[in-house]
């Protein structure tokens, strides 16, 4: 007996299951009304907290403008060298870091909105 008869033999046999998703049936979300709060860690856990999120998104914020800084450099040569692959490279990257510093700028903004649309 063939190996491809042998298959179909067996799945004629015994079907698979129907392949349709299910709604879940009575599977309840565990985590219905839970919403997610620190002062269960103290007041002082609170304000660390957002001193060290303050702190890392200011370093990122930093990091981000010296990147765009150093693809305007990197534009500026290329123009002083009238190269235009190099300035159209150089443009691409002054875009996307302005778009990326953008972003960090608009991260509080970005993050509610999400919540709003999920929760």
């Amino acid at each position: 007996m063939s190996v491809g008869r042998l298959m179909v033999e067996t799945l004629r046999d015994n079907p698979l299951a129907d392949p349709t998703p299910t709604k879940g049936g009575d599977v309840k979300n565990p985590l219905d009304g839970v919403t997610p709060d620190l002062s269960v860690l103290g007041e002082a856990f609170g304000n660390v907290w957002v001193r060290v999120a303050s702190a890392i998104w200011a370093l990122m914020l930093a990091g981000a403008a010296i990147y765009l800084g150093a693809a305007f450099l990197n534009l500026a040569q290329a123009k002083r060298m009238n190269n235009s692959h190099m300035m159209s490279d150089a443009a691409g990257d002054v875009r996307l870091r302005a778009a990326a510093l953008a972003g960090l700028v608009a991260l509080p903004l970005i993050v509610g909105a999400i919540i709003t649309v999920v929760g």
